[in-house]
């Protein structure tokens, strides 16, 4: 059955706007990302769409805008996470195996990497609260 229907029977489809008004602004998201990274507002992309026959709202054009870029968000991280994990040629030179007993979860590893990367000055404190606040000190300290 989907040997009779020609490869190409799309296209003149994707080549159209959208009648929808998230699929209007889905499909010329980028477009308007580039004209807001260079320099243009949102009220300007939304003044320029308007004069152009989207008529609605800049209230709803924002929410319309916000709705597709976490759409596009969600589908980036979810083909992230499906990736391909690095070549076996790349774990072998590293001494890792692919095994999933081998790759262990570390829940702190973003506090140890901000802890790296901090470079305000952070006293960490080694004396007994003890001594410190109450001037008492341990029995096996010496004096």
């Amino acid at each position: 059955m989907a040997e009779s229907f020609p490869k190409d029977m799309f296209e003149d489809l994707k080549k159209q706007v959208p009648k929808t008004r998230v699929g209007f602004v889905q499909h010329f998201l980028p477009r308007i990302e580039e004209s807001l990274a260079s320099g243009h507002s949102v009220k300007d992309v939304w003044e320029y769409a308007r004069g152009h026959g989207f008529n609605v709202s800049y209230y709803d054009f924002c929410r319309y805008l916000r709705q597709v870029r976490v759409r596009v968000r969600k589908a980036r991280t979810r083909s992230s996470a499906r990736a391909k994990p690095q070549s076996a040629e790349k774990t072998a030179e590293l001494g890792q195996s692919t095994s999933p007993e081998s790759v262990q979860h570390d829940p702190f590893a973003n506090l140890r990497r901000a802890e790296a990367e901090r470079t305000v000055f952070n006293y960490r404190g080694t004396r007994d609260l003890e001594e410190l606040v109450y001037g008492k000190r341990k029995h096996n300290q010496e004096e």
